[in-house]
């Protein structure tokens, strides 16, 4: 079963489950998030929870409960980014804080996040609630940290940022919680430490090539397949690997023009189109690319721990999807 076909084959079964840890009352607080969640995603976090159970030879329903609460902290802080970055859409309709106002919004997030744990509490074995706890409180901290120090960034306008940076950032805002997914779902199958270790670092390595991959989709993706707007990176002034390459690799001349570009307020149509042809004449989009892949492949080398072949497969197909995906 190649990546696609285990995807489509769990979706099912997690939104079921999502849907049903959501209360249907007070509509006030609860009613819009069942909406939220409708609106799709390419759920690869908790397909990687049951995937990485199944490849340590885990039964899927011990990992369930531990997959559907990390998909569920993932929307969490999808709605508190929204409100952080003031984003006007998410998955081509408005916001929540668009639709609802701040307050409203901020706090059907924090409900949000208290279902997380509800879904755990009272799913999750006791003995095997204190550990799986332990990795997702770590990989949740890490969260906040990335996307603390992102924010960072926009508050004092830098665009100095380095490459390390770049990767503690992202290592921390999107990589920490791919990663945790994988070692729950080991975790969750009885799996032993070196299991464990070895896939929380591919799914540490395949974030971050989640990470860098969507970047060059944002510059470069067929408009028919993606469903957000082609630029919108540059548009809001993200400090990307693509955008940090460039910067660092560019004629003072360019260097000026680019940080210019990125840090005006209010981006024209042709502006937008100007960074993209910057950034893929000075082989910025191209380096992220292959940096992706790269990660990839460091990522399926450390599978070797996995005993069984069948399991190593399933998470070498999973890797790929990161990188061949087309939206």
């Amino acid at each position: 079963m190649n990546a696609d076909e285990y995807i489509r084959s769990r979706m099912g079964v997690i939104e079921k489950e999502m849907y049903a840890n959501i209360p249907a009352e007070p509509k006030e607080v609860y009613g819009m998030l069942g909406e939220f969640i409708s609106r799709g995603g390419k759920r690869i976090r908790p397909v990687l929870v049951l995937a990485s159970c199944s490849a340590c030879g885990g039964k899927e329903e011990s990992a369930l409960p531990f997959a559907v609460a990390i998909e569920l902290f993932h929307n969490f802080t999808l709605i508190h980014d929204d409100i952080e970055d003031a984003s006007p859409m998410r998955r081509g309709k408005p916001t929540i804080h668009t639709q609802y106002g701040i307050p409203i919004a901020i706090n059907s997030g924090d409900a949000l996040y208290s279902i997380v744990w509800n879904a755990l509490v009272r799913k999750v074995e006791p003995q095997k609630l204190r550990g799986g706890g332990i990795i997702m409180i770590d990989a949740f901290r890490r969260v906040a940290e990335g996307q603390g120090i992102e924010l960072n960034w926009y508050r004092e306008n830098r665009f100095d940022v380095g490459e390390k940076e770049y990767l503690r950032m992202a290592g921390g805002k999107t990589a920490a919680l791919i990663g945790a997914s994988c070692e729950l779902g080991a975790y969750s199958a009885g799996a032993g430490k070196e299991e464990q270790a070895a896939l929380k670092g591919f799914g540490e390595k395949i974030g971050l090539a989640f990470q860098i991959k969507d970047d060059v989709l944002n510059l470069t993706a067929d408009p028919a397949k993606y469903r957000k707007k082609i630029g919108e990176d540059i548009d809001e002034g993200k400090r990307s690997l693509i955008t940090i390459h460039l910067i660092a690799n560019t004629p003072e001349s360019v260097r000026k023009k680019v940080v210019a570009l990125l840090g005006k307020k209010k981006k024209s149509a042709k502006d937008i189109g100007d960074a993209i042809a910057l950034a893929k004449e000075y082989g910025s989009i191209k380096y992220a690319s292959d940096y992706a892949e790269r990660l990839v492949r460091e990522a399926k080398a450390s599978l070797g721990a996995l005993g069984k072949a069948e399991g190593r497969e399933l998470m070498q197909s999973l890797g790929d999807y990161i990188v061949e995906r087309e939206r």
